[in-house]
């Protein structure tokens, strides 16, 4: 519109006017203008893992996210789904950290696509897989996934276990709970048991889980490029209230361990007080993380958006005694 166009006009005048100077290019202030991101992001990023490996996780997070694909081995081999995919057009390229992730490139509507709808295969980013893969659950097993939506890893589970024994997937949030019946229901999962609960106070038996998985609420650094609009609505004063949740949660999981079991914590975040500070509870020994491109990180591991071109993770992988 006319009027508009006058003031677009008149702001772009004004600033062509400023005089006002750009901040130098290695500064905190630099980075932060030249990569769009909060000082106290760069500075985090910087601090933790050095200047190369900060400006490569930022300059990631202003690039589209890949579209990654978890075939289900139950209903077809990941072969057949690329065959498929690529004869509708799509460029399909095997994963580089999770065997038998496709990684596609503009694919258009992933939800449209047959495999998907059909439950042949699931959107997954494969470092969220890589997740499910360090908790190993097994045939006939029982396992807990604390804070399950939108279903991602808990129907990942259940695929692993060949959809024999039980998955309970529960989340705090009603809404969510029913994108996890929504998850398990496209890929006809009957293990999943869906469940509404605080993962503070989830209502279970004690030591009852062979394997329980703790995905816990986190600050998201890791996956700025799938929430760009993150990086602003996160401030510092939040990653310590999450870290307490966190704690909090991490204890009521380990509780549903039984003897020998295993207790897997992740979240897509980089901040220290949710990853390399984190301890294992009392009563749990540390089973050693996967290899590069996994990095040691405090107890447990870390993946950078930059090692394998997934989302940023941190998983700390625990047994319990006995």
């Amino acid at each position: 519109p006319p009027k508009a166009r006058g003031f677009v006009n008149g702001v772009l005048r004004a600033l062509a006017r400023a005089r006002w100077s750009w901040p130098a290019p290695d500064t905190t202030e630099g980075i932060g203008v030249r990569t769009s991101h909060p000082d106290w992001i760069v500075e985090l990023l910087v601090r933790e893992f050095g200047i190369s490996d900060a400006l490569a996780t930022l300059a990631l997070a202003d690039e589209p996210a890949p579209v990654t694909l978890r075939v289900n081995r139950m209903r077809a081999p990941a072969a057949e789904v690329a065959a498929e995919l690529r004869a509708a057009g799509i460029d399909v390229q095997p994963g580089a950290l999770v065997p038998g992730a496709l990684v596609l490139r503009h694919p258009g509507d992933v939800a449209a696509l047959a495999a998907v709808r059909e439950g042949r295969a699931t959107p997954q980013d494969q470092a969220s897989q890589a997740v499910v893969g360090l908790l190993d659950p097994q045939p006939a097993e029982r396992v807990l996934d604390v804070a399950a939506a939108p279903g991602g890893k808990a129907t990942a589970s259940a695929e692993h276990m060949d959809d024999r024994g039980v998955v309970v997937a529960a989340d705090v949030h009603p809404g969510r709970v029913r994108t996890v019946v929504r998850a398990a229901s496209r890929i006809g999962l009957r293990s999943v048991v869906p469940v509404l609960a605080d993962g503070r106070h989830p209502p279970v038996r004690a030591r009852a889980f062979d394997r329980v998985l703790l995905d816990a609420p986190c600050s998201g650094l890791g996956v700025l490029r799938r929430r760009p609009d993150a990086r602003w609505r996160i401030q510092p004063e939040h990653v310590p209230e999450l870290a307490a949740l966190q704690r909090a949660m991490l204890a009521a999981a380990a509780a549903a361990v039984r003897p020998g079991g295993r207790l897997v914590y992740a979240v897509c975040t980089l901040a220290p007080e949710e990853t390399r500070l984190v301890e294992p509870p009392d009563g749990f020994d540390v089973v050693a993380g996967p290899g590069p491109p996994w990095r040691p990180h405090g107890r447990g591991v870390v993946l950078l958006p930059s090692d394998a071109g997934t989302d940023g993770m941190f998983v700390l992988v625990m047994q319990r005694a006995g």
